[in-house]
Order: C-alpha cells, then structure tokens, then sequence
C-alpha cells in the first residue's frame, strides 16, 4: 500500500514541475510540415543549371491543361505542387530533391522525372494537338466553349472557327479570334518602349498633380518580351483614368474594347507605326493601393508566393490592395499603416529590397539578417524554442491539468491504478501506458534531469518490472467521460487516503491521472503524511478563487446548484452516452407488424418523393426507418434503401433531433448465432469537405496520415487469440455473428495471439461477370453469403481484405506492414505528411475508379497508437464526398418538376447543401427529361457540382446513379425526339395558365400584373385572358389586397395598353402558338402575308408561302400555320378580333404598295437598329425609302437608335465598339426627316 502511495506522491511532484514550466514559457505549436533541406553536397549537381523556374512553368502549363479540361481536382494538384516549387529554397538540378515535400506525390514525380530526361511531356505534347487545345487559346474561349464548339459544331481548326464565327462566337470572342496571331505572339521589349512613350504623352494631358502611372509584369523586371501589356494608374481623381482611355480610344490607340468599368478596362490595342494588335489591360488604383499594386503586378509569380508566404508566417495577409491582419486564420481589417513605396512594404515585412528585374524566383525572397522573426511582429524571425536547461522539457510538453483540479471523482471498480513506476524512468510529455507523460525518448533527444530526492530513502530491493505494452496516446476527451467499471479489484479512497482493496492491477497512466485530478490540494497533503515525509512547501497557485473547498470524493459543483450530488453526475453521464434506462434504443424486435408495414410505406414515399416527405413525418416514425432499414441491409439480402439514401434520412434526422439515440447506433442487432465480440468494433465519423472540419482536425492530430480505402462490403473481426481461429460479423458493434464456418474457404494466416479487423467483399469484376443479374449490389450478394449456413459456389468468390490489426497494438502503418508480411489480403493504402480536401478527393476519385473493390470514401488515421475507446475513434474519419475550390460532390434529395407557360415538364434537381466558391448551393437545373432519365437522376444519387466564377452552378456529371431516376407524377408524354417531357393536359394545369396570364400582361408591359397580382385575381374566379380584360374596376374590388390606387393603375393599364397594341403583339403575348415561334420568326411571316390569319388558302399553300421567305423553315411554318385556329379562338375568347383589321403591320404594308420608293433618300436600303424604343414614325419612313430594321449591330448597320444614350446595352457597346452613329429618336427625326 505505500509502495503505491509513494509513487502517487511523486507523480503529483512531477506534475508540479510541468506547471512551473507552464506558468513560465508560453506553449508553442508543434512544427509538423516536413522542412526544406538545407543545401548539401547531395542536394547539388555540379555542372547543371537550375530548374526551378522551367518546373514552375511546367506545373503551370499541367494547370492551365487540367482547367482547359475541366477537371478542377486535377488543376488544383499541379497549382499546389507548382507552390511547392516557387517557395524552394535551393537551385533545383535534380527533381529527386523535391521527393516527399507537400503537394509532390507520386505521379507529380513521375511528370517531374519525364521532364528531366526528356524536356518536355508527352502528355502536353498529345493535348497540344488536340483542336480543343488549340480552339481554348482564342481570347474569350473557354474549356467549355472550346469543347461545345468541337463535339456540337464539329468545328476542328482556326480556319473552320472563322468560316462560322458568325453562328457560334459572341463579340469578344469573334474580336479574341480576329486578332488570334497577333495575341498568340510575345511583344519585344523595344514595341513595349514605344507604347510607354505613347501612354505617356496622352497621360500627360490628362493627369492632374498626384497622378502616376506605370507599366509593370515582365516589362518592369527588364525582361525581353511580355505577352501582354499591363498597366496600373492612380490619381485622387478616379476620371482621369476614364478619360485617359477615352482618348487611347479616340485616337485610334485602343481598336477594341473587350471589357470597360471603373477601376479596370481591358482592351486590343494597336501603335499607328505598327499592323501587329496586341492584348492591353488597365488598371485604375487608389493611392493607400498603388504601391501594393505596382509589388503584385510587377511579379514574378515566384517571388510574390514566397513574399505573400512570409507575410502569412507573420500574421499577415499580403495582396494588391494592401496588408491585413489574420487572426485564426482569417483576414480582418486592414492595416493604416502609410506605405509610399514598395520599399516600406519590404521595411515592414523585414525583408531585403530588391530590384524588380531582381525578382525572379522565391529565392531572392530574402530576410534582413539583423531581424528577429517573432510572429505578428514586422520584420522579426521566429526564434528557436526554448527548452528549460532545469528539466530538459518543452514548454509544448506541459500537460493541461493542474494540481488540484477538482473533477470527477472515479466510483469504486471504475479505476485502475499502475502497480509500478520505475523512478528511474524519465518523465516525458505524452501519456502512454508505461506511466510516463510524454514520448519515448529518441536516441540522441535530450532527457529531462533525474530529479534528487528531498531526503535519503531506505534504499529497496530490486522490483521485478511489469512487462510494457507498446506506447499508446489516448485521446483527448470530455472530463466527463464515464469510463467502464473494471470487474477487477481496485484501491479505494477514504479521507483523503488510499485504502487497498485487493491486489492492484497495471492501467493506463492517464487514468491515474483522472484520479489524482479529483484529489483537492488538502488532501494530497494528507497522503504525504502517512510517509512522514518532508513537506515540501506548494508553489502558489495563479487563481486560488478556482477551487472550491469540499470534502474529498465529492465532484465540483456551481454555486447556484448545490442540491446536485454524484448521483446526478453519474446519470447526466448516461444521458450523454444514451444508456439512460428511461429511454430504450428501438429495437425491430420491439417494433408492430403494423408499424413495420407502415414504415415501409415512409420508406417507399421517401424514395419515390424525396426529402419533403421526411419534413412531414415525426421523430419516432423517422428512427422507426432507419431502424428497419438497417436491419433488413444487415440480416438479409433485400435491402429497403441505398447507402445514399440511407444517409439522406440519418443526416435529416441528426439535424433536426440532434440528441436522437438511433443516429448513434452501429449496424443492427444479429439474429442467429449471436456471440459477444472480444473487441468492441466502432464505426467512422464522417467529416464535411466544405466546412472546417479537415482544418480543425489536423490542428488536433498532426500526423504523419495513413490513408486508406473505405470498402463497401461487411465488416468482419478475425482472431486467433484462443486455442481455434474465430471469424466474426461486426452486429451491432459489441455483439456479432460467429461465421467461424467460413474460414475453410478463405484460408486465412495464422498466426497465434492476432486479431485482425477487416471486410467481407466480393471483386467488382466478379459480380459484374457472374452476379449482377441475380443481385441488385455486390453488399447484398455479400450479406447473403454471410447469413448462410452452408457454403456453396457463390461463397468460393467471398475475399477478406484486412485492414486494421486490433491486437497487438501498433501503428496504423506497422498494422498494414505486418498484415502483409503475415500474407493477408491487405486494402489499398498509402501514407502521407499532410492533409487538403483537394489531395483527399484526388485520392477518393482515382481509388474509386482503379480499386478492384466497390470503395465508398477515404479512411483517413492519424499515424500513432490510440486507446481504444467506446463509441467512434476521433483519431481517424471517413472522407466520402469529392471537393474542390470550383466543383464538389452532393447527394440528391429531390427532384422538382415544374411546367413552362407551354406545357414542358421542366426538372430542378435539390441537393444537399454544398459550399462552393464561398456560395452554399441547394438547387442546380436538370436541364431536360433526357438528362434526368438517362442519368438515373432520383433520390440518394451523387452528382459534381460545378461552379466557376460568377457562372450558375451546374450539373457536370454523375458520380453514383440512383436505383431509379425521378420522373414527374402526373400524366405526361414525350417530344418526337425523346428529350423534353410535355404535360398531357396542357391547358387543364393551373400552373401553366397562371404562367400564360401573366406572359400575356407583362409583354404588354402592363405595369403591377406580374406573378403575384395575376394569382390574386385568378384566386377571385377571374382564371382567364378574356374574363380579366371584361372586368371592370367594381370587379377588382373583390380581389385580396387590392386597393383603390392599385385598382385604377391596373385597370387603366390594361386598357391603355391593349388599345395601343398592335395584331403582332396580341400574337406574341397570347403564347397561342408554341415554342420558338417568338417575335423576330413572326414578324417577317406577318409583314410578307399581312392577311395570313383571314386567307382562305389551304394548310398547305400557307406553309409552302411562308417556307419562301428567307430564314423560315418547314417547322416554323407549320407551327403558324398549324395554331391559326387557336389564336382566332383565343381573339375571340378575349373580344380583340378587331385586332384583325387595325393592325399596324397591314396599314404599313399597304402604305408601302402604293407609294414608289425614294431611292434618293440618303435612308434608301439602310439597315436601323432599335433597342429598348419603338418609333411609329420613323418605322413608317423607312418603309417608304426602302430601309430595313434590324435586330442586331453589325458592320453594315447604318444607324443605332437608343431610348437614352446613358443606356449601357449590348447592342449600343457594340456600336460604339465599331463606331457606328447612335441617335435618340429626336435626333434621328432631325437628322434625316425634317
């Protein structure tokens, strides 16, 4: 019994002394990241030129391929090695001094190796050639562009690009394509000094006293040719950078204007001197911004990394607006620090100033050498951390309890206490089962000095040492854990003294630990004294105010709360781990037919309707699902949902219930030869990629990671602990299945004392050669093998893949050596220094492709020896969904269809929420009934999301297809072509007449009846085009919310417009006649065949006229001619067959018949272009003078008229871009029709 007293005593004083170092040294993060090396004669190859920039321009080449690909993952690996590349410290003359460093894994080495040897790749040299390559390099081309242009227009050269610009390019990029040859080729540096000149006489007329301007990029750096030209401009008055451009534009200096706002304006410029055009971009700053500016764009890409990469080691956030702070990671405001020049940037961040034809690589980054690093402190380096010469310990080492810290007291039979500490033994910083706190201590580490004791001891015979386990850590947990109770014998506790209940047993030091934090200062004085001992004297506690004196035993209570007692304790411990005995997990067993067939109905809607089925149901009716779904997925081979799907209702259920048990729970009860496990066998946590739970996790564990592949077959333990081999299932986590029966067929290793975790799977070749039309899933097959009690053909293809040795204990990378060596089928695994969502879905995509199993994630686990612990390890976790910055991986919870004003069935699919580009997404177009159905979009299936700058997020493909896809529940029928989905009854459908009614109001431009309104008076009983242009202003009185000013504006709105309306508009607006049949197909049918709708020609003889005029084929004929019969019905219907003989079109066309045309009019054949303004006048003049109206801007159009010249359209842009006159309709009636 003193044995085992004094060494609690001296425990206690060792932790005494990690307190002092605690209170003296601040605590500083672990380094984990792997350290550039340091040059040596091995790093160094005489005679060879460095590759450091030619690596970098490779890894960017590989970057801009991957994006041009539209494989963002892919891009994002290569962007990551290229950073490990521009921060290396050293002249690279051998790739193999880049093995191992973050971002370099194998297949980098791989290009890197290629390179070396041959000069270039033969991977960019093939994609090179490929026209979609080529076609990407047209300035405001691309990937997805590029690939749209060769498999939809199968357009395969410059050539054939030019030939059909018209038809598939926009503005910018038939300007990108114009000048393809002049952009694609560098511009000397003596072509650059001439349009310095040029800028800067033209800025000379235009900059005012605080104006500046500089050309930077390479031509700053003194290199001998740039691709383009950048420049930045500052001044308090932000319009001298406007009419800066305006005369570079004026003057003939900038040809074309690609892209113009504030603060940036890129455009194509050309000298007068000169036929070559070349690519210009402008940059407007302010002056708190200009030095940062002029730093960023002036480069290189290598040196603003390493410099951005100081800054951040500093505490700060460096870009070319200027300097941040960062604070837990993230970047608040900025500094009011002045910066003049780029000088007092480099002052600020303690580095040496260099020249900007200086600043070539991350290796003229370099720090002042006089400087101290010292975090958040300008201009400092770090120090080395300090280790205290008295104890030979880091201030990191010290532990985070300290003595006397009143916790919970363990109950009798709930603790172990160590036999044996060997006093010669060093004490290092982390906890293993030895009862040292700290690491093994490494050869040629220093140790902490032997502490003397305070008086002579009575020197003991030699003790027989308990044989050692391996080094564990235990992971950090609640302090108010309950931990098990241990069937055997315990010390126990009375009056502050340690009372020997039987022989003591060998623990894992940690727990001792918990028992002397429950000790209050008191009484650890009073187990000193039992050994008359010499006092030592207690250093003094910083807040004595935090202990609260009560008798030994007793846990630490609030004040406000003074009735709770350890009995409270205990079962606010039980709640937490969901063993309160007043609230029983569900079980099936426990579970009514009735409520079984019920719950199927919940499963079968869920399915069938996605995730707004489960917002109706309750707490209990959503467990009661997942309940029988896991059981009939774990004991038989009819499974009720898939593993996606299963996952939507768990994930529903965990979100809105948090504190729901069945969420806990690990697969399901067995229900025949049931055995306890010798080994509790857990599940994984699953961690969100578009969170920061990675980030945090790795704060936490720093590694080395063994990755490895999540298998989506059983999960099974085998033993050969005692004197036969056992094979078990995995159950419900802590009682399985004995299926010992099976290991005459897979003839597994044994060697004696071993238990191994791993996977009961069967090959995805195998089943899709042998089972697949048998079996809905390789699982299913599996878990019917397993369930079986005889063994037959099917079981001869049932592998087990290892993955985990349970015991002895080991490292997660020494458990899959030495299943190796021992000849077990081992998973696919690697290991790795660090961790990025990037890396890990790179990894989960690859695996899942090339892996001979079906895989559904990435275990990931941090490479050391862990306590086993009840419930998930938080030391490992599974990565199961692909993200990037621009694309990631969601389930589909459902799919919305919703009609279009003309009856098409149009899909949204739901997902669930995903972050991407800082945006969360929820809903993404399903484009069509085709991609739905041919993708197997439903409920549970897995989708990539894309979403890149500011382009609406899409679907880019599918990733795992559901069991079915989610096709519209109401009647519908197919297009001829199989690819939209039409209501069947069209004008039956509510939703598409409140769409027709509304169309039909807002191209009119009736203002106040749009959506809302119009479902307003429908709700009245007004459900029609025709009864709402009879009512009167009594009528609308009857509709909700409508008031007296609202009432007169509608009304008079209808009236005025109608009224004013020409037959051409009724036409359009009434959507009588389809799809694609718009304004611009049918008004040069009306204006050709002005009585077309009252002709008593035949179908035939119509469609035949109407295929005569230029740019109307078969379909839009008919579709006309085909729907006359409705619209006159709809005219009727609405009281607007006057319309018939009104109509503007008519009275124009007549006009023109009996007047001789005035070819002399400087108006004759000219092509006018309206935009956003109708002018009966001036329509009815160029009708009689032979002018045209136009709906685009082009070089041949002679005139632009405008409703405001302050309007910034499209259609005036490309005016002016091509400088053609813009009148307002006065101005234009001046001009040409005094």
């Amino acid at each position: 019994m003193s044995q085992i007293i004094n060494e609690q005593k001296q425990l206690l004083k060792e932790k005494m002394v990690l307190k002092e170092n605690k209170e003296k040294k601040p605590r500083k993060p672990r380094q984990t990241k792997k350290k550039m090396p340091e040059k040596s004669p091995e790093n160094i190859v005489e005679n060879r030129e460095p590759m450091n920039e030619n690596l970098v321009d490779l890894m960017e080449q590989l970057t801009v391929l991957m994006s041009k690909r539209g494989d963002n993952i892919r891009a994002r690996v290569y962007k990551r090695a290229q950073e490990t590349i521009l921060a290396y410290p050293e002249p690279i003359v051998q790739v193999s001094q880049l093995k191992g460093l973050p971002g370099i894994g194998p297949t980098i080495m791989e290009k890197l190796k290629e390179y070396q040897e041959t000069g270039t790749l033969e991977l960019l040299e093939r994609e090179k050639n490929k026209p979609e390559y080529m076609l990407s390099n047209v300035y405001g081309i691309g990937p997805i562009k590029a690939k749209e242009l060769v498999e939809k227009f199968g357009i395969k050269s410059i050539q054939e690009l030019r030939e059909r610009q018209e038809e598939v390019l926009n503005v910018v990029q038939k300007i990108g394509l114009k000048y393809y040859e002049d952009i694609q080729e560098r511009i000397p540096r003596s072509e650059i000094d001439k349009y310095n000149e040029t800028f800067s006489s033209i800025f000379d007329k235009v900059k005012e006293d605080d104006s500046a301007y500089e050309i930077v990029g390479s031509y700053r750096r003194k290199l001998e040719s740039s691709g383009d030209i950048d420049v930045i401009i500052t001044s308090t008055n932000p319009f001298v950078f406007e009419k800066f451009i305006d005369i570079l534009i004026e003057n003939g200096i900038i040809t074309n204007v690609l892209s113009r706002g504030k603060t940036k304006s890129l455009v194509v410029a050309k000298l007068p001197s000169s036929k070559v055009h070349r690519r210009v971009d402008f940059l407007y700053t302010k002056h708190q911004e200009y030095p940062f500016a002029v730093l960023y764009f002036t480069g290189s890409k290598g040196f603003n990394t390493v410099m951005r990469g100081h800054a951040l080691k500093m505490g700060y956030s460096l870009n070319e607006h200027g300097i941040s702070k960062m604070v837990d990671k993230k970047k608040t405001e900025q500094l009011q620090n002045t910066f003049d020049s780029e000088r007092d940037i480099f002052d600020f961040l303690g580095l040496e100033y260099r020249e900007p034809e200086d600043r070539k690589d991350g290796r003229t980054v370099i720090p002042k050498s006089n400087q101290k690093e010292e975090k958040g402190e300008p201009g400092s380096q770090k120090k080395e951390e300090n280790i205290d010469d008295s104890t030979n310990i880091s201030p990191k080492s010290i532990p985070k309890e300290e003595i006397g810290e009143l916790v919970q007291l363990k109950e009798p039979g709930s603790q172990k206490i160590v036999e044996n500490i060997d006093d010669s033994e060093t004490i290092s910083p982390k906890s293993n089962e030895k009862g040292e706190i700290g690491e093994p201590i490494q050869p040629g580490k220093k140790t902490r000095k032997k502490r003397e004791p305070k008086e002579p001891k009575v020197k003991k015979s030699p003790k027989k040492k308990v044989p050692k386990e391996p080094k564990t850590k235990k992971t950090k947990r609640e302090k108010d854990v309950f931990i098990q109770s241990s069937p055997k014998s315990i010390p126990k506790i009375e009056n502050g003294e340690l009372v020997q209940m039987g022989e003591p047993v060998q623990q894992n030091m940690n727990e001792n630990i918990e028992v002397l934090k429950s000790i209050s200062p008191k009484s650890m004085e009073e187990m000193r004294e039992p050994e008359k001992q010499k006092k030592r004297e207690p250093r003094k506690q910083k807040s004595p105010k935090r202990y609260i004196p009560k008798e030994p035993r007793t846990r630490k209570v609030k004040k406000e709360k003074p009735e709770k007692t350890k009995k409270n304790k205990i079962e606010k411990i039980e709640n937490e781990l969901n063993i309160n005995q007043d609230k029983k997990v569900m079980a099936v067993d426990n579970i009514s037919n009735a409520e079984i067939e019920k719950t199927k109905t919940h499963i079968t809607n869920f399915k069938e309707n996605g995730i707004t089925v489960l917002e109706s149901l309750n707490e209990k009716e959503l467990s009661e699902m997942i309940v029988l779904a896991s059981d009939r997925y774990y004991n038989t081979t009819a499974s009720l949902m898939t593993d996606n799907e299963y996952d939507i209702v768990k994930e529903y259920i965990e979100k809105k219930y948090p504190k729901n048990i069945e969420v806990d729970l690990i697969g399901a009860p067995v229900k025949k030869n049931k055995v306890t496990l010798p080994y509790e066998m857990p599940s994984m946590d699953k961690i969100k990629p578009d969170s920061n739970a990675l980030s945090n996790w790795m704060n936490k564990y720093k590694g080395p990671y063994v990755l490895s592949c999540k298998l989506d077959g059983v999960s099974g333990m085998y033993s050969t602990e005692g004197p036969q081999p056992k094979l078990y299932t995995r159950g419900d986590g802590k009682v399985g299945q004995d299926i010992s029966h099976l290991l005459s067929i897979l003839n597994l290793p044994k060697e004696p004392n071993m238990v191994v975790r791993g996977e009961f799977i069967i090959p995805k070749q195998v089943f899709e050669e042998k089972y697949k039309s048998i079996f809905a899933n390789p699982r299913n097959l599996v878990s019917g093998i397993i369930n079986s009690k005889t063994i037959d053909e099917k079981s001869k293809d049932l592998h087990f893949v290892a993955y985990e040795i349970i015991q002895p204990k080991m490292t997660p990378s020494q458990q899959l050596q030495k299943l190796t060596e021992m000849k077990h089928e081992v998973v696919m695994n690697k290991t790795v220094e660090a961790l990025s969502n990037e890396m890990l879905s790179e990894i989960l995509v690859d695996w899942r492709t090339n892996y001979m199993y079906e895989i559904d994630g990435v275990i990931v686990t941090d490479n050391n020896i862990y306590q086993r612990i009840s419930g998930n390890p938080e030391h490992a976790f599974a990565f199961k969904m692909v993200l990037s910055d621009q694309m990631g991986e969601a389930k589909v919870v459902d799919v919305i269809w919703s009609p279009s004003k003309n009856g098409y069935l149009k899909p949204r699919v739901r997902i669930e929420p995903i972050r991407l580009g800082g945006v969360t997404i929820e809903y993404a177009t399903g484009f069509n009934g085709k991609f739905i159905e041919d993708n197997k979009l439903g409920i549970g299936a897995v989708v990539q999301m894309i979403r890149s700058g500011d382009v609406i997020p899409y679907i880019k493909a599918v990733t795992t297809p559901a069991e079915k896809a989610k096709m519209p529940n109401i009647p519908y029928i197919w297009t001829t072509n199989h690819v939209d989905i039409v209501l069947e009854d069209i004008k039956g459908d509510i939703t598409v007449l409140e769409k027709n009614i509304t169309m039909f109001f807002v191209e009119l431009e009736v203002d106040g009846l749009s959506s809302g309104n119009v479902k307003r008076i429908m709700e009245a009983g007004y459900n029609t085009v025709g009864k709402i242009l009879k009512m009167s202003k009594t009528d609308f009185e009857k509709v909700e919310g409508f008031k007296t000013k609202m009432i007169e504006k509608i009304f008079n709105g209808i009236h005025e417009k109608v009224d004013k309306a020409s037959l051409l508009d009724i036409m359009v607006a009434s959507n009588t006649f389809g799809r694609g049949l718009s304004r611009k197909k049918m008004q040069p049918m009306m204006d050709e065949y002005p009585d077309l709708l009252t002709s008593q020609d035949s179908v035939e003889e119509k469609v035949k006229k109407l295929q005569s005029i230029k740019g109307i084929g078969l379909e839009n004929a008919k579709g006309l001619v085909n729907n006359i019969p409705a619209f006159m019905a709809f005219l009727e219907e609405t009281g607007l067959k006057g319309k018939l003989s009104e109509t503007k079109q008519a009275e124009q066309t007549t006009a023109i018949a009996n007047i001789v045309i005035d070819t002399s009019d400087p108006l004759y054949g000219k092509k006018i272009v309206m935009t956003k303004v109708r002018d009966k006048e001036i329509i009815e003049k160029m009708g009689k003078v032979g002018a045209t109206l136009e709906d685009s801007v082009n070089k041949n159009t002679f005139a632009v008229i405008v409703k405001s010249k302050e309007d910034d359209s499209n259609k005036i842009k490309k005016a002016k871009e091509l400088g053609i006159p813009i009148y307002t309709p006065e101005e234009f009636k001046m001009q040409y029709m005094k």
